[in-house]
C-alpha cells in the first residue's frame, strides 16, 4: 500500500486518507479546513442577501459544499472567496429561494385512542397545524414534543392549550392535550440552533410513546451524513431517507421576519419526498430507533432538522427513561 503525504501539512498521512478538491489529507488538517470553510460562509450568508444557506457533503473519501443561493450569479463571487482564503472544496449549488413558511393543506383526521407521535398536533387558539413528534416522560408527568411554530407561535404564553389532532383537520373532534410549559422559541436576525416546544399532558389522556410506524425510540444519536433514518409526520406519514449534510446554516422567513439557522442537518429521501409543511415537529430516526433530530420545515421534498442529543438536552430529557411507557400505555 503505497503511503501519502497531507497537502496541507506535509506529513505523511498514517491513518484514512480523506480529499478536499482531489488533495490528500489526514482528519485533523481536514476539519481544520472545514471549520475554517464553515466561519467564511458563516459570515458570508449574513452579508449576501442572495446567499440562502449551506451544508457540508461528503462522497467518500471527498468533502465539499452544498451551497444554496437564490441567484446563480453569485456562485462565482463565493468561489473567488474560496481562493483567496485559500479554501479549495468543491462547491455543488442547489438554487432555492429563501424558505418561507407555508400552512398545510387540511387532511380531516380523528383522536387516537392511544394518542402516538406522528400524528397531527396545534395550538388551539391560533389553529396551527404539525406533528406531534413523540410523548416523552419526565417522572411521573408526560410531555408532548413538536416545534415551537406548531405549538407556540408568535403570540402564544405558557399555560394556552394544545389539541389532538389539530383545529384545521379536526374542527368538531378534537382532545385538548395539554398545556404548554416550555418553549424555546427562534429569534429574528439571530443564530438559532432549535425552534421546539413542549406541552405538558393532562394526566386522564391515554397515550403511548410509540411513533406511527416506527415504534418506541430508545436512545438519542448524532446525525452523519450518509446515515439512514426515517420519520413519521402527518402530512407525508412513513417515510425513510439519508442525512445529505451536515453543519447547515440556512435562512428561513416566518411570519415576515428574517432568522438564520444553524447546528442542522438535511436529509433527502430515498424514494420520493421525505417531508413536506405539516410535518413540522416529526421526529427523525435512525435503524436503532434514536432520535437524531427533529423536522423544523421542508425545503424541495427535503427535512431541515435540528439535533436530537439538543432537543432532549435543551427540556431535560434523559434517555432512555424519556421514552419508558407509563404502566396504563404497556
Amino acid at each position: 500500500m503505497m503511503l501519502s503525504n497531507c497537502w496541507y501539512c506535509g506529513k505523511e498521512i498514517s491513518g484514512y486518507v480523506f480529499r478536499i478538491a482531489q488533495n490528500d489529507c489526514d482528519i485533523s488538517c481536514a476539519n481544520e479546513q472545514i471549520t475554517r470553510a464553515k466561519d467564511l460562509l458563516g459570515r458570508l450568508n449574513g452579508e449576501i442577501d442572495s446567499f440562502v444557506g449551506f451544508g457540508l457533503g461528503f462522497e467518500k473519501p471527498e468533502f465539499f459544499w452544498y451551497i444554496f443561493v437564490d441567484d446563480p450569479g453569485m456562485l462565482q463571487y463565493l468561489k473567488d472567496e474560496f481562493s483567496a482564503a485559500q479554501l479549495g472544496f468543491s462547491i455543488y449549488p442547489i438554487v432555492t429561494e429563501i424558505p418561507n413558511q407555508n400552512e398545510p393543506e387540511m387532511i380531516p383526521a380523528i383522536p387516537d385512542k392511544f394518542i402516538m407521535g406522528g400524528t397531527s398536533i396545534g395550538h388551539l387558539n391560533a389553529a396551527t397545524t404539525g406533528t406531534l413528534g413523540g410523548i416523552l416522560r419526565m417522572g411521573e408527568r408526560k410531555y408532548a414534543v413538536s416545534t415551537a411554530s406548531v405549538l407556540a407561535p408568535s403570540g402564544a404564553m405558557i399555560g394556552d392549550r394544545v389539541v389532538h389532532p389539530s383545529r384545521p383537520d379536526s374542527p368538531r373532534r378534537g382532545v385538548l392535550l395539554g398545556r404548554l410549559v416550555v418553549i424555546s422559541r427562534m429569534a429574528p436576525n439571530s443564530s438559532n440552533d432549535l425552534d421546539a416546544a413542549i406541552a405538558e399532558i393532562d394526566p386522564e389522556i391515554l397515550t403511548t410513546p410509540r411513533i406511527k410506524n416506527i415504534g418506541v425510540p430508545s436512545e438519542s444519536s448524532e446525525p452523519h451524513i450518509g446515515m439512514s433514518v426515517r420519520k413519521s409526520g402527518r402530512t407525508t406519514g412513513f417515510t425513510e431517507g439519508k442525512i445529505l449534510c451536515t453543519d447547515v446554516r440556512m435562512k428561513r422567513i416566518q411570519d415576515g421576519r428574517l432568522y438564520f439557522i444553524n447546528d442542522h442537518f438535511i436529509v433527502m429521501g430515498e424514494a420520493g419526498n421525505f417531508a413536506e409543511p405539516g410535518d413540522e415537529g416529526a421526529l427523525v430516526i435512525d435503524n436503532r430507533n434514536a432520535v437524531t433530530g427533529m423536522v423544523e420545515f421542508a425545503i424541495h421534498g427535503m427535512a431541515v432538522c435540528s439535533r436530537g442529543t439538543l432537543l432532549l438536552e435543551r427540556f431535560g430529557f434523559v434517555p432512555p427513561e424519556c421514552f419508558e411507557p407509563f404502566e396504563d400505555e404497556v
